[in-house]
């Protein structure tokens, strides 16, 4: 019998290796936009000020309105971002706002898992349930599931929906959830003194977080080219 990851690694050459990455920039990219796409959408509601709201990053390559927000199209689609005012909005309007991103890539990430669950499964990073992985990690995973088809490429978008979505509650900054704590500790009246000194230390964390990711993406793409070169060796044996 074999399993999906050997299918995957079988596959995986098959495809070329500009596709799989495009694949991935997509689904990175559309990720990153549902996100915030919906903090604009939900600051308009509001009645907050959306400067603008970017689909890709670099030079900017046209600007439209789209139901009366300024959308600017740039050069490069991966991702994009909502510059919103958030100055505009009293704290609880703002605390909607900041939610409604996080919980959007969580209403796309579940209806995905659960209607592709029986394609083939690629896990990011060391395949714990709870674990850490960066934008190498993702994209290696991405490429692997790219590989291996359409459901599986959906699948994997719905865990990085649901990871993102889950992620950013967490209550650290310059998470949603770190936003959301400092929106609430603004609206009880808490002084903007300890409001900075809560960012400064929650942010700390947040960047032992990120560090720990990215090591953890080294270490297994080291491990796996170890394994890879020593495959190469017995097979020239």
């Amino acid at each position: 019998m074999i399993s999906d990851e050997s299918r995957i690694t079988n596959h995986e050459s098959r495809l070329p290796l500009w596709r799989r990455i495009a694949i991935a920039l997509g689904v990175i990219g559309a990720t990153v936009a549902v996100h915030e796409a919906a903090h604009a959408v939900a600051a308009v509601r509001g009645g907050g000020k959306v400067k603008e709201v970017g689909v890709g990053f670099g030079p900017r390559v046209a600007r439209l309105r789209v139901r009366g927000l300024p959308v600017v199209l740039r050069a490069f689609p991966l991702g994009g971002y909502a510059a919103v005012d958030v100055d505009s909005l009293p704290p609880l309007s703002r605390i909607r706002m900041l939610l409604v991103g996080p919980l959007a890539n969580i209403a796309v990430g579940v209806p995905l898992l659960m209607a592709l669950r029986r394609h083939p499964a690629v896990v990011l990073g060391d395949g714990r349930n709870v674990g850490l992985t960066g934008f190498v990690g993702t994209m290696s995973a991405l490429s692997q599931a790219a590989a291996a088809g359409p459901g599986a490429v959906g699948r994997l978008a719905g865990a990085i929906n649901v990871g993102l979505g889950l992620m950013n509650l967490l209550p650290l900054y310059p998470l949603d959830g770190g936003h959301v704590v400092m929106s609430l500790m603004e609206a009880r009246g808490v002084p903007r003194q300890a409001r900075m000194a809560f960012a400064r230390l929650t942010a700390a964390i947040f960047f032992l977080l990120v560090q720990s990711a990215m090591l953890g993406d080294l270490r297994r793409l080291t491990a796996k080219a170890r394994t890879g070169q020593q495959a190469n060796m017995r097979t020239g044996e």
